[in-house]
């Protein structure tokens, strides 16, 4: 609840929908904008994908609290690109996704690299490889401590993390194929279905985790990754549907689709994206800005239209775009601003800074056989940690990392991509000793199968990375695109665990038992990296070669504003009494994990945090 202060354009009358005789469910989800225009809600979400739907629906169980959804995309539910979690990759390039791209790359040649952000109702969760995973216990941890708050640590996230879960334990002919799970490391009552494929490579997967283990030294039999402890050989479930369809649990589906379709409270707006921030005059008690409501648009000829918000502006457009959206709201750096031609509202000095992304590798082989055992999506993982990945060098590159981290951390905040050096140097120390404990993954190989393509291969990709970027605008249009600067390989660490982990792939493919499964090696080949090629020639190689993963956070950081934070530990932005971003911008560091999991427990964990304060 906002404090007790009167001013007229916060004390805002009740919500008054003026909807024609129209049916429920188009009352959920519509494409007219004339529905919402000028009209009063008590919540408005700038986006609809994982955070946006899940904080919506827990929002308006209660029927007296009226919330908008505001989303650039439309409901694609019905396309197979969406719902066949095996068409996973059809989507990109097209226009379920923004099509954003990285700023030029100097050093390759000035490319620029895809960064994938969703353009579709339930966002990535209704686009992505839908892989269920979580991060290990001390990384959630380090959570606490960069936000000064115990209920962002392992024991309190991970049983939001359970509550947004149904886990549907393996088939029993599903246990020799590599399906375990341990009972207490997965929610059984919650709206999100997760469930391993009843179709499991029973031909395939069982081999590269064998062959993995031989290469890799120490590497065990990981039951289940859910359970906070990450480093193994694995298989994991996906978010799916347990049924004979198979098809994706997405968070429309989870959280939208059916029940909350019901609620007149609960209103979608599609195929129109929020340009701008409204701002009332500033609370006069606490100082702070006040948002009023936003403005929106279907295009970017279209009239813009606004609506207002009595209670929240919430920000769920994603890492790339939320802090796109405060800046064009006049709140971020003041030289960012004025180049683009912003009035600064309010100067906010980490709005779009300590941007982190890792980077992936991706080999191919040419199969003996097509048959599989089954139709997927493949679930197979190797986790190694730094020790089996560096070997007998682990030691000495602890001891250069940690030493030169002061340097490295002050030439990352003369450069603009982060805002405190000594608070940067410290958390980044904090990641590399996690790192050192062997129950930390280091970097992840998702064996891959395409019955499409002819091929199995490793989707190979460094966890951890200590490179620091940022996401600014250049204009002052919204449908301008941002400029994204991950800075990939900022930190030599970053390229040593690529390149190591890309090499040694090839080592598990021509290792038994897997290496009598395979013919050839499409990619690279030998032709292109040869059999017996030095570390520089694969470094060569992974440079120019590598692609995002599209696991971008960071943007807004949740975490003490002192060391470079942009939200609090209550998802505030710093000096706004009423504008929360809730989407993966808010998470300061990586995590070795896919993120949907944790992005379910943060959205509770928000959703939570905003029915308190209405009390």
């Amino acid at each position: 609840m906002l404090p007790s202060f009167t001013i007229a354009a916060v004390a805002l009358p009740a919500i008054v929908f003026a909807f024609p005789a129209a049916n429920i469910a188009r009352r959920a989800a519509t494409n007219d904008a004339t529905l919402v225009a000028d009209q009063t809600f008590d919540y408005v979400i700038a986006g609809g994908g994982l955070s946006g739907l899940t904080v919506a629906s827990r929002l308006s169980e209660d029927p007296n609290i009226k919330v908008l959804v505001i989303e650039g995309g439309q409901n694609d539910s019905d396309n197979p690109m969406v719902y066949d979690v095996r068409n996973y990759g059809q989507a990109l390039n097209t226009s379920l996704e923004y099509n954003l791209t990285t700023s030029p790359i100097s050093w390759r040649n000035n490319e620029s690299l895809a960064m994938v952000a969703a353009r579709t109702l339930g966002g990535s969760t209704s686009i992505n490889g839908a892989t269920w995973t979580k991060g290990e216990k001390g990384q959630y941890d380090l959570l606490a401590s960069l936000t000064g708050d115990d209920s962002w640590g392992w024991d309190s996230l991970s049983q939001e993390m359970l509550l947004a879960e149904h886990f549907y334990p393996p088939l029993d002919n599903l246990s020799d194929s590599g399906a375990q799970y341990i009972a207490s490391a997965h929610g059984f009552n919650g709206s999100v279905q997760v469930a391993f494929p009843n179709g499991m490579y029973e031909n395939f997967g069982p081999l590269t985790l064998n062959s993995s283990q031989q290469v890799w030294s120490g590497l065990v039999i990981n039951a289940d990754v859910s359970s906070g402890n990450v480093n193994g050989a694995t298989t994991v479930p996906f978010a799916l549907q347990p049924d004979v369809s198979q098809n994706r649990s997405s968070s429309y589906t989870a959280w939208i689709r059916g029940e909350p379709e019901t609620r007149s409270n609960l209103v979608i707006l599609l195929g129109h994206r929020v340009v701008k921030i409204n701002w009332a005059a500033s609370n006069p008690t606490s100082g702070n800005l006040v948002a009023s409501g936003v403005q929106f648009q279907a295009s970017r000829d279209a009239p813009v239209m606004t609506v207002q918000a009595s209670r929240e502006v919430l920000l769920a457009a994603g890492s790339l775009q939320s802090p796109q959206l405060l800046e064009l709201s006049g709140v971020g750096k003041a030289d960012v601003l004025a180049a683009a031609g912003i009035p600064l509202v309010k100067s906010a000095p980490s709005v779009g800074k300590n941007l982190q992304e890792q980077t992936k590798t991706q080999f191919y082989f040419t199969p003996k056989s097509l048959n599989f055992g089954g139709t997927g999506p493949s679930g197979t993982i190797a986790y190694p940690n730094v020790w089996q990945v560096l070997g007998e060098n682990a030691s000495a590159i602890y001891e250069e990392t940690v030493a030169g981290l002061p340097a490295y951390a002050a030439g990352l905040e003369k450069a603009g991509y982060i805002v405190n050096a000594t608070a940067a140097a410290e958390i980044m120390t904090q990641q590399v000793n996690g790192l050192w404990n062997s129950s930390q993954a280091a970097t992840e190989i998702h064996f891959s199968v395409s019955i499409a393509n002819q091929n199995v291969g490793g989707q190979i990709w460094d966890l951890i990375v200590l490179s620091r970027g940022s996401v600014h605008v250049q204009t002052n249009n919204s449908w301008d695109h941002p400029s994204i600067t991950p800075n990939y390989f900022a930190h030599p660490l970053d390229k040593k665990l690529q390149v190591m982990t890309t090499r040694q792939v090839r080592d598990v493919y021509n290792t038994e038992p897997l290496a009598s499964f395979i013919t050839a090696e499409t990619t690279p080949g030998f032709s292109v990296v040869h059999k017996n090629a030095t570390y520089q020639e694969w470094e060569q190689w992974v440079e120019d070669n590598f692609t995002s993963v599209w696991h971008n956070i960071a943007t807004l950081s949740c975490m003490k504003e002192e060391l470079g934070g942009a939200v609090d530990n209550h998802l505030k932005v710093y000096g706004i009494d009423n504008v929360r971003a809730i989407d993966a911008s808010v998470l300061p560091v990586q995590l070795s994990a896919h993120l949907s999991s944790s992005l379910y427990g943060i959205a509770l964990k928000a959703a939570n945090m905003i029915k308190q304060d209405q009390q």
